[in-house]
């Protein structure tokens, strides 16, 4: 462990005697390791689980709106065409779906509530008071199943009902690495989620960095407050 100070001090000397040009490469190379270190700790792991979480989420949402379109034209048929085989096709379908929409249910309340993500993200705010907030503002909701399905069409009567909305905001937040990944792993570990969209890590100056990161809410309900 004694050698450690003397190895530093000789890296030292071997960077003190570079040209101004080389040190100054150096100190970029080594910041730019920085931030790739830091998207790769406090980034990309909790991303790819809400990703993963996301695209679960919006399966189910699909699988419905399929069972309730088949279950709407066979009720449509059904209607022309009274037919004993046809009641009991529509009946396994509404079972089906009442299946999808309890799975959905259930997966919807795991997460935040849209109206409630302001009081969330201000509370976490509070109990880091290192953290400087630069910018925070709402993004408008996307209904996800039409958006991925625009092209194709679904009965009206179902609409409102398996419709699946995201409701995000943009946050900015400048602190030490630290105190990032703790604020990071306290959002990722609340006992109703919010979900990862983008997310970006600057170095403003070592060892103080800039955080960019999305963060959004899924709804059956469209409505979203804007802050």
């Amino acid at each position: 462990m004694k050698a450690w100070p003397a190895q530093l001090q000789k890296l030292g000397q071997r960077f003190d005697a570079r040209a101004p040009r080389e040190r100054a490469l150096l100190a970029a190379a080594a910041v730019g390791g920085i931030v790739l270190l830091g998207n790769a700790l406090l980034i990309d792991p909790p991303l790819l689980r809400s990703r993963q979480l996301h695209r679960q989420t919006v399966q189910q949402v699909e699988e419905a709106k399929a069972l309730a379109a088949q279950s709407g034209a066979l009720q449509a048929q059904l209607a022309a065409d009274p037919d004993a085989a046809r009641k009991a096709e529509i009946a396994r379908l509404q079972a089906a779906l009442a299946g999808v929409e309890a799975e959905l249910k259930a997966l919807e309340d795991n997460f935040v509530p849209p109206e409630q993500m302001n009081g969330l993200l201000e509370q976490l705010l509070g109990s880091h008071s290192r953290l400087r907030l630069l910018s925070l503002k709402s993004l408008p909701p996307v209904n996800l199943a039409e958006a991925k399905k625009a092209d194709t069409p679904t009965p009206a009567a179902t609409d409102n009902r398996l419709g699946l909305y995201k409701h995000g905001v943009e946050i900015r937040l400048e602190g030490g690495y630290a105190d990032l990944y703790a604020w990071l792993r306290q959002l990722e570990g609340a006992q109703r989620k919010l979900l990862w969209g983008d997310a970006r890590l600057t170095v403003v100056e070592h060892p103080r960095a800039v955080l960019t990161l999305t963060v959004y809410t899924l709804s059956t309900d469209k409505t979203w407050l804007a802050i």
